[in-house]
């Protein structure tokens, strides 16, 4: 089974695999209940209200992305949804916006809007701890997206990609592509995209990158397979690292990617922001710190994924000490400090810092 034609008609015979997996909600069923942010928070999205000047009163109604908190002017940066550059705003006058329900029809993924490609970013019995929605996963052309995401994966693990990550890893690689053939307005579309779903979608964004199925890529010589670590993997820990040209093809052409687009700009720190919000966050961190290390050992993934990495920590954690390649010796004793089976505690702290870090990692 060589060719991308076989392996989607392989995929149309799974129909009723994955309906079994994934359960039946029906679209005409009662959607589960919206989140509303309580409070005014760094990643979340706003509508501007109560603006009094005449520049100001143009603004009210409008939605924007928090940004950051300035204390020494008590006010939060913000970036419009609809205007580039930012904002200095007080908290009375951003009212947190109501986020969207989870998306459970199969329309999800129909077009390459960034919205439609963020309802893709669901897992079928949900991600957290008081997640219990059920759907169906949606009934689009394993093409375009999906396809490229196909062209980067081997068939021997193609069954365990289908059932768990395929539509999900497919999104991340449109909402990639978007950020880069639109630059700044299409990176911005996709953070509002991101930021006015579900938080299961940062939870499923996050979870691409330290959950991910094993990527095999059948033919290479230098092919290896181990599944040991990942058909009993649960999303609350690490999968194995993975070196096969499949696996690095797919990250550095999806979520790596999508989040090094998002290091180029100001309005990229609320994603950011809202990333340390997920019960995923710190599984996050060990994960990119893993990459770091193994592009000090000058592994495949290292040497092509552990540049991304710094530069997604150096935004992320801002003081890090990751500007330059470690070198093997403190790249070794790194991958010893956040092997998969540690609990790594310190990345589990709510206000995990770069100065913490740097204590314990880079000194």
């Amino acid at each position: 089974m060589n060719s991308n034609a076989e392996l989607l008609e392989m995929l149309n015979k799974m129909g009723g695999m994955m309906d079994s997996f994934s359960g039946n909600y029906s679209d005409d069923e009662e959607p589960p209940e919206p989140v509303l942010p309580t409070e005014v928070l760094p990643g979340i999205i706003c509508e501007v209200d109560g603006l009094k000047s005449a520049a100001g009163q143009k603004l009210n109604g409008c939605q924007c992305a928090v940004i950051r908190y300035i204390p020494q002017d008590d006010r939060f940066e913000v970036r419009m949804r609809d205007d580039e550059g930012t904002k200095a705003l007080k908290e009375a006058n951003l009212v947190p916006v109501e986020k969207l329900v989870l998306p459970t029809h199969s329309r999800r993924g129909s077009d390459s809007s960034p919205r439609s490609l963020c309802e893709l970013l669901l897992y079928y019995k949900g991600s957290g701890p008081n997640t219990s929605a059920e759907f169906s996963p949606s009934r689009i052309r394993l093409t375009g997206y999906a396809g490229q995401c196909l062209d980067h994966i081997g068939t021997r693990n193609l069954m365990w990609l289908v059932q768990v990550q395929l539509e999900q890893l497919s999104a991340t690689v449109g909402l990639a592509r978007r950020c880069l053939d639109y630059d700044e307005e299409g990176a911005a579309e996709v953070l509002f995209a991101l930021l006015e779903g579900d938080p299961m979608y940062i939870d499923v964004l996050i979870q691409t990158i330290h959950w991910t199925g094993l990527i095999d890529h059948d033919g290479n010589e230098n092919n290896r397979v181990h599944s040991d670590g990942f058909s009993n993997c649960p999303p609350t820990k690490l999968t194995p690292d993975q070196d096969s040209y499949s696996y690095v093809k797919l990250m550095s052409s999806g979520p790596l990617r999508l989040l090094v687009e998002m290091t180029k700009y100001k309005f990229g720190g609320a994603l950011f922001e809202a990333m340390k919000e997920s019960e995923f966050h710190h599984l996050f961190l060990q994960r990119l710190l893993r990459l770091v290390g193994r592009e000090g050992i000058n592994t495949n993934d290292g040497s092509k994924l552990g540049p991304m990495a710094r530069k997604i920590l150096l935004k992320a954690l801002p003081g890090i000490n990751l500007e330059k390649k470690l070198d093997s010796v403190k790249a070794q004793d790194l991958l010893i400090q956040t092997s998969r089976n540690l609990p790594c505690q310190f990345l589990r702290a709510e206000n995990v810092s770069a100065t913490t870090l740097n204590e314990i990692y880079f000194e």
